[in-house]
């Protein structure tokens, strides 16, 4: 009997472990992976290069005043032919008005009118936020972060070759953004002490920044449905935060428990 009972505590050690693992990971999948580029990516030659567009990555940076931020990728890469546009800006006072734009540059799209220059042979077109579409708000649980999701769309890929996205503002607005692709979710296990890093940039990312004193503000008048109201948007925030954190732990609570309850039923039929 005595023999039963320490196996028994030795399952239940078992379950617990499985169950705070599951949770951990699901907690983790639900957060892009991240990568902080040096800033020097402003212009083709110098573009940062992104995975597998399959892969759920997310890049962080500072738009500056009359320049553009260069990301680049190739299809041939990876496996799909459809490649995720997300643009993301930090809930912030500085970042209210902000409102970049996404230009994809192929060689098969249609040559365009843009205030920059392109490579020979690069069309493009242009996502951008639509008045007629409020702004989403999104809050990532891993980090605790929340941001306004400003564009959502897909482009279909028909060639191969370098492909570009160029982040930028027709109106020489200057602000902290995050451009996010794919939805294939990859674990690489890296230590404990970079995914620390990592998410204590991205936390830094989402303060209020003291060197962005340069931004461009939009007057209402110009962006009539992009404007917040303050007392909506606070409201707005906190029951936001409060759905998505109930649904993510819920998530994870029901998972544990179905878990729990599997192995219970394994352990009441080897018992009996």
């Amino acid at each position: 009997m005595l023999f039963k009972l320490r196996r028994l505590k030795l399952y239940l050690g078992l379950i617990l472990g499985l169950t705070l693992s599951f949770c951990f990971i699901s907690s983790i999948a639900e957060a892009h992976r991240p990568a902080f580029p040096d800033g020097l990516n402003k212009s083709a030659d110098t573009a940062f290069e992104l995975d597998d567009i399959d892969i759920s990555q997310a890049i962080y940076q500072v738009l500056d005043e009359k320049e553009q931020v260069w990301l680049s990728f190739y299809p041939e890469k990876s496996n799909s032919k459809i490649a995720t546009i997300q643009l993301g800006i930090p809930v912030l006072e500085e970042t209210k008005l902000f409102r970049p734009k996404v230009a994809l540059l192929s060689p098969n799209l249609k040559q365009i009118d843009l205030p920059f220059e392109t490579p020979d042979g690069f069309g493009a077109i242009v996502y951008e936020s639509d008045d007629g579409i409020p702004i989403r708000e999104f809050h990532e649980p891993f980090t605790n972060t929340n941001s306004w999701i400003l564009i959502e769309d897909e482009f279909e890929i028909l060639e191969n070759g370098i492909h570009y996205v160029v982040i930028f503002s027709e109106t020489n607005q200057s602000g902290k953004f995050w451009f996010a692709t794919g939805t294939r979710e990859v674990f690489d296990f890296s230590s404990r002490s970079e995914l620390n890093e990592n998410i204590s940039k991205v936390k830094s990312f989402h303060l209020p920044s003291t060197s962005l004193t340069n931004t461009v503000t939009v007057s209402e008048k110009d962006n009539p449905k992009q404007t917040i109201n303050e007392n909506e948007f606070e409201q707005e925030k906190v029951d936001l935060d409060d759905r998505n954190y109930f649904k993510s732990a819920s998530g994870y609570i029901i998972g544990g428990v179905v878990v729990l309850i599997v192995v219970l039923i394994f352990i009441r039929r080897r018992f009996t």
